[in-house]
């Protein structure tokens, strides 16, 4: 089954170029849309997403890409059973992946290496 890419917000040619690379893999459907002020992982849930690009001043700032996941780095959340038989521990820590010079292999390993896109 395909994995879904949800193109968010980016200007119309480098939309174009994006969705040129990622529909030249059979495992990848493309969907463009809109983040808006909600931030790309909710528009990336709405759109059903496994991944969402989106472009920001500096790729680098967490803050900048979602101001939600930003404050969420680092925080831990133990959910216990009502019981307290049992519990799941959650942590969320962000994962980044500097990736130089773009090409259309680049991206799609890299896709690839996060995602299971279909592969088993």
């Amino acid at each position: 089954m395909p994995a879904t890419v949800l193109l968010a917000d980016l200007p119309r040619m480098l939309e174009d170029m994006v969705a040129s690379v990622l529909q030249s893999d059979p495992n990848i459907f493309v969907v463009s849309g809109v983040a808006n002020d909600r931030g790309p992982v909710a528009a990336a849930t709405d759109a059903g997403a496994q991944v969402v690009f989106v472009t920001r001043r500096d790729p680098a700032d967490l803050a900048s890409v979602d101001a939600r996941i930003a404050q969420a780095a680092g925080v831990s959340i133990f959910a216990l059973a009502p019981d307290g038989a049992w519990a799941c521990l959650y942590t969320l820590k962000p994962y980044v992946m500097r990736l130089d010079d773009l090409s259309s292999a680049k991206v799609l390993a890299a896709l690839a290496s996060m995602t299971q896109f279909g592969r088993a």
